[in-house]
């Protein structure tokens, strides 16, 4: 399984020193034991103040999509990531700094920009070797041991670009590769959330900029029924059809879902509350869960009820194809129930720890986490 163990940024937005996100030391719990892969955790739910920092952990999570898969590949992400980059405290550039399992092989990743768009140093490590060293500042500036690269010439490459994505665009790499694994984890990351602000990701391509439209296009009208149905005891009879508009990008006559009562078609996205607009967009984003490698959901429940949160959350957690993370401020998530001390993280301005980390307690599976957190019974 290809997984990420551990990330680490400082320099970047409120993280003036180091913040480390640890993923590779699970406790040693034994219920929920889904939650955790290969003594990886595989689901998580983090909580915080407003202004700590949950939203700015997922920008920096996913900076390493920019740095490999965005640039001179065009648009391929809308994404509300924009303003300061570098922490207004601090002199030094944002350094990112990822650790990954693949399949057995740790890969960890590390670099310094001074601008989302400018790789300034960078370095790469399989197996605790250094296999690509570089610096733009020094003479001779890159130094490599990745194989087939002892006759590259650097000199091609473009100012300011990642040279582990100048090698990966010039050598070939087996899929055995972890070069190869590295890029697959990457190309199947995704951020997105919905606050009443319409389809916000990043990462991973989306199948359509209209989610009706990809719901539609993928034949799964009915099953978007049934997913209502089932998960928010919502009752439409939907069907596909014509507005009666033309697209100006095709020339085609617009699709859209309709919404049967009494015999007459009304138009889904008249009738949707944000409630149900935003659990539209998650049923969006689920039609690719399958070549998803790393979710992280951001206010993934901030229109949501409390119960269909919780749903929600079982959902994820009966996936364990990929690792998950969301942050959200409903405490009734932090339950033994629903997942485990060492999957529940709490954060505030340069530190995030989970619960288990937090407390000098033995958190068996009988205490109220909720009403600890609640007691400030929590030091983080």
């Amino acid at each position: 399984m290809i997984t990420l163990k551990r990330f680490k940024v400082k320099g970047f937005k409120n993280f003036k020193d180091e913040i480390v996100f640890e993923l590779a030391n699970p406790g040693k719990y034994d219920f929920n034991n889904e939650l955790i892969k290969n003594k990886i955790i595989n689901k998580g739910i983090i909580y915080g103040k407003n202004g700590s920092g949950k939203s700015n952990l997922g920008e920096a999570l996913f900076d390493i999509d920019n740095n490999l898969m965005a640039l001179g590949k065009g648009l391929k992400f809308l994404s509300p990531f924009s303003g300061v980059y570098k922490n207004v405290f601090s002199n030094e550039n944002p350094r990112f700094s990822y650790c990954f399992d693949l399949d057995g092989t740790e890969v960890e990743y590390s670099y310094t920009k001074i601008n989302p768009q400018f790789v300034m140093e960078e370095e790469l490590k399989i197996n605790g070797e250094i296999v690509l060293s570089y610096s733009c500042e020094k003479p001779n500036n890159i130094f490599s041991k990745i194989p087939n690269t002892e006759n590259l010439n650097f000199k091609n490459m473009t100012r300011g670009i990642s040279p582990l994505l100048y090698i990966y665009r010039t050598v070939k790499f087996s899929e055995t590769s972890p070069i190869t694994k590295l890029f697959r984890f990457v190309e199947g990351m995704l951020w997105f959330r919905y606050l009443n602000k319409g389809n916000q990701f990043s990462g991973f391509p989306g199948q359509s900029e209209f989610i009706e439209k990809a719901i539609i296009e993928k034949n799964k009208v009915k099953d978007f029924q049934n997913f209502l149905e089932n998960i928010a005891d919502i009752h439409y009879e939907l069907v596909a059809g014509e507005t009666g508009q033309i697209d100006i990008v095709t020339g085609e006559k617009q699709k859209a879902i309709f919404a049967i009562y009494n015999g007459s078609p009304y138009l889904l996205s008249a009738l949707l509350s944000t409630g149900t607009e935003a659990l539209e967009l998650f049923y969006y984003w689920q039609m690719s869960f399958n070549n998803i490698r790393f979710l992280f959901i951001d206010d993934f429940d901030a229109f949501y009820h409390y119960e269909l949160s919780e749903k929600i959350i079982t959902l994820l957690n009966k996936n364990s194809s990929f690792q998950s993370f969301v942050t959200t401020h409903c405490t009734s998530l932090m339950t033994n129930e629903l997942s485990r001390p060492d999957c529940l993280f709490l954060m505030s301005e340069n530190k995030i720890k989970p619960l288990c980390d937090c407390t000098d307690k033995e958190l068996s599976k009988g205490y109220s986490l909720e009403k600890i957190y609640h007691n400030k019974g929590f030091d983080y």
